[in-house]
């Protein structure tokens, strides 16, 4: 048996049968064997970890066995780099190399003692300790040379190099990896080329030249994978979507992000997978995804404390701090980026803390301090410019920028950002480039320089689109306008100076900012559906359905009743939410994971044009849009004859306000209808006050330009919680005179209204009773044959399962079960099936072709309202799912009177009344008996009428 063989029988083996084979008289066990176990742990670390364990286990064994001081030397060499590579234990690391090279001095094996050092260089790199890493490299180069050993030299300038990019000194660190690069091209090391082609291009790319680090990434991936090298290729796929990411192509970002991440999860590599979940960190919080940013820093700042690492660490600190700001607890970050600064401060990194100063700018211009945020700003650029970290010292430009033009400094301000978008254009960043068309745009509108301001703007808006198209998913594109509105804000600002000829333009800019990535998903130009591509993705979607079947026995102990005492048990309540809690966030995590491989359509759906949207209309809708400027807010009308604009109804403060009195009045009946009964007439008294005040601010300006029409509403943020069919003027409710309906945009409607139109024949009628709801059977019974053709599916029996299987033939699809809105996590509002929860996302796996849904249970039309108006509740599910009209409740309902109700919306509907018409028929009757609008008002339309 060679030496190789026996190698790889004793790296394979179990230890019984290891302590056999070296047992064996016919077994030659000495340094040549040695030697072979160390170049198959060579072969494997790049690739198969567990391999590369296996070996330096069967080394350790060979060496107790043998007692040969070389093959001691050896076993020792082995296990340090193991700790380094594998593990990323530093500190282990270097104890095992220092045991190694001390046992090569004493058997005179000086050139091996110097190769030992190679590992122990990167290993004190890790730990910060870069001055005695750099003297260690200096002698072990001297001894490769005096041996002639160029390809030893090559690893150490290589390693040398590393430390000087961990210090951020890029053209340094170049000159190092050029140095190694040609001695690894002499030796024609095609594995050895991998790594120092990744790392010059790594480099590069923070010196921002972005063609010849591409161009170095390419040539090293094609050489990993043709040398198998899976550890190599993750690394690239890791520093290629940091690539991506500093060109704003997100979607190449993310994708080679998340592949970089599941390779170092597959091998098992923890202190890789850190670093890949960093960069996945600091993707979000350009993204403004600062939740799922900060969750991500929280698992990692962990890692690298424990394993000694302090620049990941104070990296890790700093990008936390960050993603504070964002979530604007400035007190905690102030606190995480003193913690980075004392880091980075320790190990002499000058350009790390200039980042943190960059941070700390964008602190104090949050919180109104300019003055502070000139001078920090001021104090991060030039360090940064130093150091070739372009788009960080931009930033710190354009930080200066805005500082001035607070304070009232306009030229100062607009040479700053003129110098910073100039650079910005020149380095490709457009994520700079629109901020300083924006704040440009500001300046110019102060100055009354309207054409100038309007080309700036629209410059900035072109920007935003043409990144926010690369990102894969609804939750991203949310996400990333949150910051982004400005420009589309000034716009109808600058298109409403002076009269109502550019209200249709002026509509135009404001449908642009709103409800984007909803009509995008209703429009098919984001692919929200995922199937599993590979067995990864697949082990992702099992893990899903386990921690759905985990949420929904979690959602059943929590909606369980009061405990026989009638007091609900708080500490077990407070253990099962932190529990739902903690598997909806994985839930969250893992969807996030599958999407953000998927494939990116370039397609973009543009708002309606204004005279569509007028045909569409037609002569009996009029359509009314809020908006506000600086707090005040603004209707524009849309009717077959005209696009208005009423300015100044009334500012959000005084309706909110009002609202929250209204709400109070409504809640006084959601717990307590019963006691209530008696005093009810005085409690509709009070609703219709704050309906009247609410009329007076809303409705009032606006309702003599409607005529006789139906109403349809587009709300603005707190206005989606305005039941506008219930505003009373005095005389009656605006349901009693017409039609309404609500759409998140009028974009939104537009698509709603082109949906085919179905006779309503087949109905899928869903009921689940609970305590919540117990006469849901009796309402489903009682719809059931009012329809040609349905399907009643009641209690355990109403499963996803059926829902999903019989939802797309159905014309009809009327859902009275116990619902629930999660201010909290939206995505997670749901309803009660009889098998589960289905949330939102869960409602986008629907196939809808039918007319109407209807969700009969309490607070189903309740949404969150992201920036940009992007209503994220149970609408959005339905919507996305196919849906052209819903109906649904704005609060709780009451479960004897919703039965009722539901017959005669049905009743009126089968008559061959169009959904508005149905609900406002219902409603009027209803009123007759129950007058308070608690009973009657919860009830809304949203989308076709």
């Amino acid at each position: 048996m060679t030496h190789g063989e026996l190698a790889a029988r004793l790296a394979a083996a179990a230890d019984a049968e290891r302590a056999a084979l070296l047992a064996q008289p016919s077994a030659v066990l000495n340094a040549d064997l040695a030697y072979s176990l160390k170049a198959l742990f060579d072969d494997a670390k790049y690739n198969s970890p567990a391999r590369a364990e296996a070996a330096v286990t069967a080394l350790k064994s060979l060496a107790d066995v043998t007692g040969h001081p070389e093959i001691a030397a050896i076993a020792a060499w082995t296990a340090g780099i193991a700790f380094l590579h594998i593990s990323g234990q530093a500190e282990l690391s270097i104890a095992r190399l220092d045991e190694a090279a001390a046992r090569f001095y004493e058997i005179k094996l000086p050139r091996l003692a110097a190769a030992t050092q190679v590992n122990k260089l990167h290993a004190l790199a890790l730990l910060s300790r870069y001055d005695e890493a750099v003297d260690c490299g200096a002698h072990a180069r001297d001894i490769f040379l005096a041996h002639g050993d160029s390809l030893g030299a090559a690893q150490i300038e290589q390693n040398l190099g590393n430390i000087s990019f961990r210090r951020d000194r890029y053209q340094e660190a170049e000159e190092l990896y050029r140095s190694s690069m040609a001695r690894f091209e002499e030796e024609g090391d095609p594995k050895q080329l991998v790594l120092i082609e990744t790392c010059l291009a790594t480099a590069l790319i923070y010196q921002y030249r972005f063609r010849d680090a591409t161009s170095l990434y390419e040539k090293a991936i094609e050489r990993a994978e043709e040398t198998g090298q899976v550890v190599a290729q993750a690394a690239i796929e890791g520093d290629l979507g940091c690539l991506a990411l500093f060109q704003g192509r997100y979607d190449q970002a993310l994708n080679l992000l998340e592949r970089s991440r599941r390779r170092y999860a597959a091998l098992g590599m923890l202190h890789k997978s850190a670093s890949a979940e960093q960069e996945l960190a600091d993707a979000y919080l350009e993204l403004n995804l600062a939740p799922e940013a900060a969750a991500l820093y929280d698992r990692i700042i962990p890692t690298f404390a424990g394993l000694g690492l302090r620049a990941e660490h104070a990296r890790a600190l700093a990008g936390r701090g960050r993603a504070s700001l964002l979530l604007e607890r400035s007190k905690d970050a102030r606190r995480e980026l003193s913690s980075a600064r004392e880091l980075y401060a320790s190990e002499g990194n000058t350009v790390g803390e200039a980042l943190v100063t960059l941070t700390e700018a964008q602190v104090c211009l949050s919180e109104g301090d300019f003055a502070g945020a000139a001078r920090l700003a001021s104090l991060a650029e030039d360090p940064l410019l130093e150091a070739w970290s372009c788009e960080r010292a931009l930033l710190a430009r354009w930080l200066r920028g805005e500082a001035a033009r607070a304070m009232g400094e306009a030229h100062k301000a607009k040479s700053l950002f003129i110098d910073t978008l100039r650079d910005a254009e020149l380095y490709a960043l457009p994520q700079l480039a629109w901020r300083c068309h924006t704040s440009l745009g500001i300046l110019a509108a102060e100055a009354g320089l309207a054409k100038s301001a309007e080309a700036s703007f629209t410059r900035a808006m072109a920007l935003i689109e043409e990144l926010r198209a690369l990102l894969p998913t609804d939750e991203f594109r949310t996400a990333f306008v949150t910051d982004k509105l400005t420009p589309y804000a000034e716009m109808v600002r600058l298109c409403l100076t002076a009269d109502d000829s550019r209200a249709a333009e002026a509509l135009n800019h404001v449908e642009r900012a709103r409800s984007r990535a909803l009509i995008e998903m209703m429009g098919g130009a984001i692919e929200f559906r995922h199937k599993a591509r590979d067995p990864f993705e697949r082990d992702l979607a099992a893990r899903l359905e386990e921690l759905r079947e985990e949420l929904n026995w979690l959602y059943r102990q929590l909606n369980q009743p009061l405990d026989t005492s009638g007091v609900p048990k708080a500490s077990r309540v407070a253990a099962l939410q932190a529990a739902a809690r903690e598997r909806e966030s994985s839930s969250a995590e893992i969807v996030r994971q599958l999407q953000q491989r998927g494939e990116v359509s370039l397609a973009r759906i543009e708002p309606v044009p204004a005279p569509e949207l007028q045909r569409s209309l037609g002569e009996d809708t009029a359509l009314v849009e809020y908006f506000s400027l600086d707090g005040k807010l603004l209707a524009f009308v849309v009717t077959n004859d005209a696009v208005e604009v009423v300015r100044d109804i009334a500012t959000e403060e005084e309706v909110e306000a009002r609202l929250e009195r209204l709400h109070y009045q409504i809640n006084s009946l959601r717990y307590g209808l019963r006691e209530m009964r008696k005093h009810l007439d005085q409690l509709a008294a009070r609703t219709r006050h704050h309906l009247a005040a609410l009329y007076d601010l809303l409705l009032g300006p606006i309702e003599h330009r409607i005529g006789e029409r139906r109403l349809v509403v587009v709300p603005h943020r707190a206005l989606h919680y305005v039941p506008f069919h219930a505003l009373h003027d005095g005389a009656g409710y605006v349901i009693e005179r017409r039609e309404v309906a609500y759409a998140p945009s009028a974009t939104v409607l537009n698509h709603c209204l082109a949906a085919p139109r179905r006779d309503i024949r087949r109905a899928l009628l869903l009921g689940v009773p609970d305590e919540h709801a117990p006469r849901v059977r009796d309402e489903v019974v009682a719809l059931a044959p009012m329809f040609a053709e349905s399907v009643a599916l009641l209690g355990e029996g109403a499963t996803m399962a059926a829902l999903l299987d019989r939802a797309p033939s159905a014309d009809v699809l009327h859902l009275a079960c116990h619902g629930q809105f999660r201010s909290d996590n939206p995505l997670f509002s749901s309803l009660r099936l009889g098998d589960g929860w289905m949330t939102v996302r869960d409602a986008y796996a629907l196939e809808l072709n039918c007319e109407l849904v209807t969700l009969s249970a309490c607070e189903t039309g309740m949404s969150a309202i992201a920036p940009g108006d992007e209503v994220i509740g149970l609408a959005r599910g339905f919507f996305s799912a196919g849906a052209p009209s819903l109906l649904m409740t704005l609060w709780t309902v009451d479960d004897e009177q919703t039965a009722s109700f539901m017959a005669s919306f049905y009743r009126n509907l089968l008559e061959g009344q169009r959904p508005a018409s149905a609900l406002r028929c219902a409603q009027r009757k209803m009123i007759e008996s129950q007058p308070h609008p608690f009973f009657w008002s919860p009830f809304i339309l949203l989308g076709r009428w």
